[in-house]
């Protein structure tokens, strides 16, 4: 069989374009109690047919590396890639809506294979609970959750992928309907897929529904195209531009109440990368790594009531709005602007130059306007 270089030789310009998508695109980018607490009312997660207990681990936390550049550009972190993981990128986007409450008395924390998804976006839900979409594309994501129910928010929020697989698990009907009508989605959530998720024992539920995700890529049609770039990236050893600010990190409000998490954000100078926050403390994942990212982009982001659920929140993600970039240690303050579903968002510092992001893994936060805070 022919090696992968010699595959990726023979593609012509516009094929190697169409699967890696080089650095050419850009984004600019309550209830009661007891309802807030399960995820409002209508969510349901259809029983899976079997059950796993996935062990949580402690371990000194560790922070991302950049592989030597030996194969093609992943689209959504800018990095290059091994060649033998160059196959992953002929793939499209598959998409994990990620359970993230987290309070003294019921808690989502820690949750498994967040630091392989390259990029994640996190949105507000009922009571300013968050929940994370985790995109996975460069890296095989193995086992993924906890999983739970999608919004309206995905279905507006996650075309700027393409045509990205989306993982979840149940939803009032209102939800069920926007998610299978949609054009640009792939359902492959625990009803269309019931055997690629199972229940994790020693958790409790709902926040124990975990999916075998390497399994749901083969789920897309034969030929659906692979991400393109929502970012544009500086170069080795390009410096910050002039409207650059040196800043510690941020911190996020998403709006109070008791089952809301604040997040803070804080550059590792040594590291080079931000590491997460969430309720005053580092979060960790299940294998005891502390949450980070290369590149943090907060987009001031007004929100609507969803006509699904009167008492769900829908993030307004075609628009525009205030941005804040972290990246490099410094802030970049600036405007965000999205006016097409089906592409990511601009982004422009305040002298209108675009926005050039360190490649990695890059979180998007999607607060109110008013719920960011820099730390200078």
């Amino acid at each position: 069989m022919a090696g992968i270089g010699a595959l990726w030789a023979g593609l012509s310009t516009n094929a190697r374009i169409g699967v890696v998508g080089g650095a050419v695109g850009v984004l600019a980018l309550g209830g009661v109690a007891a309802a807030v607490l399960t995820g409002g009312a209508g969510e349901a997660a259809a029983p899976p047919p079997t059950t796993k207990a996935v062990t949580t681990t402690t371990a000194a936390p560790t922070t991302t590396t950049t592989a030597v550049p030996t194969g093609p550009t992943a689209p959504l972190t800018g990095l290059a890639v091994q060649e033998k993981d160059a196959p992953l990128l002929f793939r499209t986007a598959l998409a994990v809506k990620i359970d993230n409450l987290d309070t003294p008395g019921e808690s989502a924390v820690p949750q498994t294979a967040i630091p392989r998804a390259d990029v994640v976006f996190e949105e507000i839900v009922e009571g300013n609970i968050t929940r994370l979409v985790a995109v996975f594309h460069s890296q095989q994501p193995g086992t993924v959750g906890p999983v739970r129910s999608a919004r309206t928010t995905d279905v507006q929020l996650l075309p700027q992928l393409g045509h990205p697989l989306l993982a979840w698990s149940g939803g009032n009907e209102g939800v069920v309907a926007a998610v299978q009508s949609s054009p640009y989605l792939i359902n492959v959530g625990a009803d269309a897929a019931p055997g690629s998720y199972f229940r994790d024992t020693s958790r409790r539920a709902p926040h124990n529904l975990y999916v075998r995700a390497d399994e749901l890529f083969g789920r897309a049609p034969a030929g659906t195209p692979g991400p393109t770039p929502l970012f544009l990236y500086r170069k080795p050893g390009q410096a910050n531009p002039p409207t650059a600010q040196g800043a510690q990190g941020v911190e996020l409000n998403w709006g109070g109440g008791g089952a809301s998490s604040n997040v803070g954000w804080r550059w590792d100078p040594e590291a080079r990368v931000y590491l997460r926050q969430q309720r005053g403390r580092p979060h960790l994942d299940s294998e005891g790594e502390q949450l980070n990212a290369t590149n943090v982009v907060v987009m001031a982001t007004n929100y609507g009531q969803s006509a699904a659920d009167t008492r769900s929140p829908e993030a307004q993600t075609v628009g525009s709005g205030e941005l804040f970039v972290f990246t490099n240690g410094a802030v970049i303050h600036g405007r965000w602007d999205r006016p097409d579903v089906a592409k990511p968002a601009t982004l422009v510092d305040d002298s209108g130059a675009p926005v050039l992001l360190t490649p990695g893994r890059t979180w998007i936060e999607l607060p109110r306007p008013g719920g960011t805070t820099v730390v200078p």
